[in-house]
């Protein structure tokens, strides 16, 4: 019988690697599967047809283990293909020993007898090779170990490329098939290609955990690059400012130049590592638009950041006078702000909508400007006190704020309930949850009146039908008025809302209305939401 060649496809290394989000159940059923097959293999080796009944017994036993597998849902994998067909061998053998009649194994003119011969131990009856298939399993070793040393561990991985490991796949494939056509394990050229085929196998496997952690450190290399020549092009070297020019000019340019040489910077960090790790395609030319980046192209966005990073040094020297103006102006607009007490009225001032964003973008405006003339003085050859202490004066604001924020927030309540009126509570969770006004979700709501109040209020609107202007000049003109008189009833309450996609709080102040008379587009004899103004941030802990 021929042997069972159990050869591991590279595709199924990889390819299970490449599919961890489906590897949980399928792994565990092929496992299983592995270890049945191995098992029945060792226990069907060297049976024979006058064994019918263990035979049958390792059949049935085969089959049902074969039955689970075929109820996996991956047929695609290849570690599924595989194992299923050692169980299709298995299987086949086992039938053809119950096939054998039980008399002709003492017939001297029957077939050889039928024995199943297990994968470590070679099959005695296999014909060794002729002097062609010599020459083909040696030229097999031969190429395998061509691919072996043609293949890279150093610098950006090969197998980065899904072509690249497609191509792998592809090889690794043909020399299974091939391998598969010379059973004689004990021929010693069989031995080495097979040894080659576990080498380049082992070495592919290696590789591809090397280029899987590149690609972790890498994330997408595309994108990045692309990100690095958007950025490149929008914070491009601003044009020199020669003096006289104004304030504002030179806050632009200072903002302009601290941008391109913040950005040139990361860029070059960003392409060094990029180029240390990232394996590209062959050169494809200049990079055209839409199409993906490639070595050279990587070489050319260094070039332009280290060209920028140098125009903004020989530019700043020529700035150099604006600079120090700038650093007078920061300390006068950045860092007297905000220093109001956080656990007082005040509190707006650090929690309310877009104010945090709104500080920080100064902040960090100052500080760019601030680090800008770091560069300028260090670019030449002076030490920056005057930038540095303005920095260190920035840093601390911010520390400042931020400390007063979270007292803010900390301090941040729900009002004092000025009623407990049932009805009343009712009313206003029956205004936040009316999906027409978007609220979502809320917290507790707080009345802050204690009753419902009576308002009334007078419109009008005048229609003018005719104007006549009289000989003297005089502009007469004629229409009618239409009063509407507005009644309500109204009270106010506080709610927490929460902002939609986020776990952030905010208080928002409602007025409750219900209108009894009122324009033509009034809803009347109904609770209504009138005005809503969101206040302050509060921390889910203070709900």
């Amino acid at each position: 019988m021929k042997e069972i060649i159990r050869i591991v496809f590279l595709t199924v290394l990889l390819i299970a690697q490449s599919l961890s989000l489906n590897a949980g159940t399928t792994d565990r059923t092929i496992k299983n599967a592995r270890s049945d097959i191995t098992r029945f293999e060792q226990q069907a080796a060297g049976l024979t047809a006058s064994r019918a009944s263990t035979v049958r017994r390792v059949l049935k036993l085969t089959t049902l283990a074969h039955r689970r597998l075929k109820n996996s849902a991956d047929h695609e994998n290849p570690a599924w293909q595989e194992i299923n067909q050692r169980f299709l061998s298995l299987e086949n053998q086992l039938q053809t020993l119950l096939n054998t009649p039980k008399n002709s194994q003492n017939n001297p003119h029957s077939n050889p007898s039928v024995s199943i011969t297990s994968a470590a131990q070679p099959d005695r009856s296999i014909a060794p090779l002729v002097s062609g298939q010599r020459v083909q399993v040696k030229k097999l070793a031969r190429d395998i170990s061509s691919v072996i040393d043609s293949l890279g561990t150093t610098g950006p991985s090969v197998l980065q490329s899904p072509k690249k490991i497609k191509a792998y796949q592809k090889r690794m494939k043909q020399f299974a098939n091939t391998l598969a056509r010379y059973p004689q394990a004990d021929d010693p050229d069989v031995r080495t290609a097979r040894q080659n085929y576990a080498r380049l196998a082992k070495k592919l496997s290696n590789e591809f955990k090397r280029a899987k952690k590149q690609l972790a450190q890498l994330g997408n290399v595309q994108e990045r690059l692309k990100t690095i020549e958007a950025n490149s092009r929008k914070y491009a070297v601003p044009p020199i400012l020669s003096p006289p020019f104004s304030m504002e000019q030179a806050k632009a340019w200072v903002q302009g130049a601290s941008n391109t040489r913040t950005v040139a910077e990361h860029n070059i960090k960003e392409l060094n590592t990029i180029s240390q790790l990232a394996y590209f395609p062959d050169l494809t030319g200049p990079h055209q638009p839409g199409h993906p980046f490639d070595g050279n192209d990587v070489k050319q966005l260094l070039w332009n950041a280290k060209s920028n990073l140098k125009s903004v040094e020989n530019n700043y020297k020529i700035m150099a006078e604006g600079l120090k103006n700038q650093m007078l102006q920061i300390e006068q607009d950045v860092l007297s702000r905000y220093q109001e007490n956080p656990d007082s009225d005040k509190r707006w001032l650090f929690i309310s909508e877009g104010r945090e964003k709104e500080i920080f973008n100064l902040y960090n405006k100052g500080m760019a400007i601030a680090q800008s003339s770091i560069y300028l003085e260090r670019a030449l050859g002076r030490t920056p006190e005057q930038a540095l202490k303005i920095l260190e004066k920035i840093n601390q604001a911010k520390k400042d704020f931020i400390r007063k924020r979270n007292i803010a927030l900390e301090t941040s309540k729900l009002p004092q309930a000025k009623s407990k009126d049932r009805k009343l509570l009712a009313i206003a969770k029956s205004i936040v949850e009316k999906k027409k006004y978007g609220f979502g979700e809320h917290g507790r709501i707080i009345l802050t009146t204690d009753k419902i109040a009576d308002r009334e209020r007078k419109e009008s609107e005048i229609n003018i039908d005719k104007a006549d202007i009289s000989l003297g000049g005089d502009l007469k003109m004629s229409g009618t008025q239409t009063t509407w008189t507005y009644r309500w009833k109204e009270f106010r309450f506080a709610v927490p809302l929460k902002e939609t996609g986020s776990d952030t709080w905010y208080i928002w102040w409602i007025t409750a209305k219900n209108f009894s008379s009122g324009g033509p587009r009034t809803p009347l004899n109904q609770w209504i939401s009138g005005k809503a103004d969101k206040g302050n941030r509060i921390l889910a802990k203070n709900l």
